[in-house]
C-alpha cells in the first residue's frame, strides 16, 4: 500500500496538487467496522448523529459537526452504536503531479501560514467542531465531483480542494489557542461576517447579537476589543466604504444611495458621509468624475480614494 501522509515534505517541494480518490454519504446503524488502514487521507464528517472512531490507541467520540482528519496509513475504525445511527460524509484523497492545474500545494500553503502551520505538524489524526464552513465546502466540492465525466470543471475542482484544505488549517490553528480567546474570536468573527452581509438593512446591535447568541453588551464589549472600534463606527464605516463605490463606480442616483447602504434617512445619510469623508457625496462623485477626465488610466488613484 502507498502511503500519502499529508505531512510529507515531498508534497511541498514538488509541483503537487490534492487529488480526490473516493466520497460518499451513508447513513451508519449499528456498525462496528473492523481496524483498518487507507493509503489516502481521509475526512469523516458527521452530519448527524454520534459514532466513535478508534484508533489502536484512542477512542475518539465524535457528534454533529465534528470531523476528523486521518492521516494515511493510521489503523482505525468506525463504530456506530445500534439506538444512535450517524449520518456522515467521507472524503479521501492523495496527491498527484499538477500537470498545469494550478495552485500547487506549495503555492497555496506559501500564501496561507494556517496551512503552513498545518502541513508541518506530525500527527496520526485531526478532531475539530466545524462552525459549518468546511461542510459547505464539503457539499460544493461533492456537487463539483458529481457534475460528472465530460463536464469541465477540473480547475473549480482543484479550487475547492484548495479552500477546504485552508479551512480545515485555520481551524487546527484556532484550536491551538486558548479556549476562551478563541471563542471570543469566533463571535467577533461570525459579528463582522453578519455586518458584512447585512449593512443594507436596518440593523442594530440587538440584530447583531442575536445573530451570533451573545447579549448584545457583552457583544459589544469583546467587539470593540478584537477590532479596535466600535460595533456602530465599523458598521458606518462599512457603509460609506460601500457608499465610496457607488458613487464612484455606477450611476446610481445619489438619492437612492443611502437606501442601497441601510440608510432610510437620506439627510442623515449625507451627514454621516461628510463627517467620515470630509465631502458630501455629490462633491465625491464629481471629484471621481473630474478625475477620470483627467486622467483615465489612473485606476490606481481612484481605488485609492475609494478606501
Amino acid at each position: 500500500m502507498e502511503l500519502y501522509s499529508l505531512f510529507d515534505p515531498k508534497w511541498t517541494r514538488g509541483d503537487f496538487r490534492p487529488k480526490i480518490d473516493a466520497y460518499y454519504y451513508k447513513q451508519w446503524v449499528d456498525f462496528h467496522m473492523g481496524f483498518h488502514a487507507h493509503g489516502s487521507i481521509e475526512i469523516m464528517y458527521v452530519i448527524a448523529g454520534t459514532c466513535r472512531v478508534e484508533t489502536q490507541r484512542q477512542s475518539i467520540p465524535m457528534g454533529k459537526g465534528e470531523f476528523i482528519l486521518l492521516d494515511s496509513g493510521v489503523i482505525h475504525r468506525l463504530v456506530v452504536e445500534k439506538d444512535s445511527p450517524c449520518r456522515m460524509l467521507n472524503v479521501e484523497f492523495t496527491f498527484t503531479a499538477c500537470d498545469g492545474i494550478h495552485p500547487s500545494l506549495a503555492q497555496t500553503a506559501a500564501n496561507s501560514p494556517a496551512l503552513r502551520a498545518l502541513l508541518g505538524r506530525q500527527t496520526d489524526y485531526i478532531v475539530m467542531s466545524d462552525p459549518s464552513d468546511v461542510y459547505h465546502t464539503l457539499k460544493s466540492l461533492v456537487m463539483e465531483l458529481d457534475a460528472g465525466v465530460g463536464v469541465d470543471n477540473g480547475s473549480m475542482v482543484h479550487l475547492l480542494i484548495s479552500q477546504l484544505l485552508i479551512r480545515i488549517a485555520r481551524l487546527a490553528e484556532d484550536k491551538r489557542i486558548d479556549h476562551a480567546s478563541r471563542q471570543t474570536d469566533r463571535y467577533v468573527r461570525k459579528a463582522v461576517e453578519y455586518i458584512h452581509q447585512h449593512y443594507d438593512c436596518d440593523i442594530q446591535a440587538k440584530d447583531i447579537s442575536a445573530a451570533v447568541n451573545l447579549h448584545p453588551v457583552y457583544l459589544q464589549r469583546i467587539f470593540r476589543t478584537g477590532m479596535n472600534v466600535t460595533m456602530a463606527d465599523y458598521l458606518a464605516n462599512v457603509r460609506i466604504g460601500k457608499a465610496k463605490m457607488l458613487l464612484a463606480q455606477t450611476d446610481i442616483p445619489i438619492a437612492e444611495i443611502a437606501d442601497y447602504v441601510g440608510l432610510n434617512s437620506r439627510q442623515y445619510f449625507s451627514l454621516l458621509f461628510k463627517k467620515m469623508t470630509g465631502d458630501t457625496p455629490a462633491a465625491y462623485r464629481r471629484s471621481v468624475e473630474t478625475l477620470k477626465q483627467r486622467e483615465p488610466n489612473q485606476e490606481v488613484v481612484i481605488v485609492d480614494m475609494l478606501k
